[in-house]
């Protein structure tokens, strides 16, 4: 079970940063939309980013979808 929700986690870090990175949203909105603090937005972002690190493929199609946005 640990493993599922870590996994769910790191998406959701990852859809953080992409939100982030597309630079339209503010913080306080991106909590809203996934239930977290606009405090919290930030850590999920840097965390996620560490998952675009450390997962090519992933971070593959991250990039894919900031250039096709």
């Amino acid at each position: 079970m640990l493993g599922s929700r870590r996994s769910c986690s790191s998406l959701r870090d990852v859809a953080i940063y992409i939100l982030c990175q597309l630079g339209v949203y503010r913080n306080i909105d991106i909590g809203r939309i996934f239930g977290v603090g606009y405090t919290a937005v930030t850590e999920a972002a840097k965390r996620g980013r560490t998952y675009l690190n450390s997962d090519k493929s992933m971070a593959k199609n991250a990039k894919e979808f900031l250039i096709d946005y």
